[in-house]
């Protein structure tokens, strides 16, 4: 995400060779602690990665 903040979920799919269900997973626990945020819509916006 760092490197391509218009990665879709699909594609992180795809990298990683993980289900769907643990990419929203790993998606929900990386934004409920602060290291990613979406800015704007699902569709056409992108991740932002917080440096913490």
């Amino acid at each position: 995400m760092r490197n391509n903040p218009n990665v879709t979920k699909a594609e992180l799919q795809r990298l990683l060779k993980i289900s769907g269900t643990a990419i929203d997973n790993n998606i929900a626990y990386l934004k409920k602690n602060g290291y990613i945020k979406r800015v704007g819509s699902n569709k056409s916006g992108y991740w932002k990665v917080n440096d913490k």
